[in-house]
């Protein structure tokens, strides 16, 4: 009866990271093909930050899907800071109809719209047991199939963790971030630039069962994220023109210590729904973002 439990939270776990890591795939959704004089002045750096999800914007469907490609050059040891390199890779869906390429569509998945990768890097100073303080920046760029429009992109910031455990079963983790992100259009001239204040809380327990032979935890999160256009450096007419308040309530599972899957080191799943203003829809992740 034990190992059944352990088969199926296994396929559990396997299962909600392939439904992320695959996109939430095309299929699962109904695209809009787009009338190009509809789509100029769109933004395309909203796109890195969201992470995995597919999400209505302003009536829109869009699918993102965000592979958070890393390597851990120096772990954090003896209280000397760690050094992470970081290649977000972001995958845009939509009708791809419209680009008259069959070398693209051949090479691609037939609903690409844009792909992007934003290369960094992330230090990890210990301040000390409760207190772990990440600066990290990110700069690279992507391409827009459908408008056939190149675009550079950045993002720095400084994130928070404060973990705290309570027993052998309890886990708390608290998290802050404030960041800036900008892009820069290279056909159309566009400039755009925001921040982001972050704050989240996490709650986790261990539960009676294994997973990859580590004990296996459940938890709840809440993401609050605070846009604020008056950073802004340009005038790209998107649907970021005012102040935003963006709530994500979720569920995760983990184990504590990371495992490779599809390439990708994991040690945690987590599903949640986010919304605010014109945006709302369902994200997908690994780690608590902080």
């Amino acid at each position: 009866m034990l190992t059944q439990i352990r088969r199926r939270v296994r396929w559990f776990w396997l299962g909600c990271f392939g439904f992320g890591a695959l996109g939430v795939a095309p299929g699962l959704m109904s695209a809009t093909r787009y009338d190009p004089e509809d789509l100029i002045n769109v933004s395309y750096i909203h796109a890195a930050v969201l992470g995995t999800g597919t999400y209505s914007l302003r009536g829109r469907r869009v699918t993102m899907l965000k592979l958070p490609f890393a390597w851990n050059e120096r772990p954090v040891s003896d209280g000397s800071p760690g050094r992470r390199w970081l290649a977000p890779t972001v995958l845009g869906y939509d009708d791809l109809s419209g680009v008259d390429s069959d070398f693209i569509e051949a090479l691609l998945p037939n609903r690409l719209v844009t792909l992007s990768v934003m290369p960094g890097v992330e230090f990890t100073y210990p301040i000390n047991d409760h207190w772990y303080l990440k600066p990290f920046a990110e700069i690279g760029g992507g391409r827009d199939f459908n408008q056939e429009e190149t675009f550079f992109l950045t993002q720095l910031g400084v994130r928070n963790l404060f973990p705290f455990r309570f027993g052998d079963n309890w886990q708390l983790r608290l998290g802050g971030a404030l960041r800036w992100a900008g892009e820069y259009q290279l056909h159309s001239d566009d400039t755009n630039a925001f921040g982001i204040i972050d704050l989240g809380v996490d709650v986790r327990r261990n539960l009676p069962w294994d997973l990859f032979e580590q004990r296996l935890n459940a938890g709840i999160y809440y993401i609050y994220q605070r846009y604020l256009p008056e950073w802004r450096a340009g005038d790209a007419d998107d649907w970021q023109n005012r102040a935003l308040n963006v709530h994500e309530f979720g569920v995760s599972l983990g184990v504590p210590e990371v495992r490779k899957v599809l390439g990708i080191n994991v040690k945690r799943v987590r599903v949640g729904y986010k919304q605010g203003g014109n945006l709302r829809g369902w994200t997908f992740g690994t780690e608590f973002p902080f």
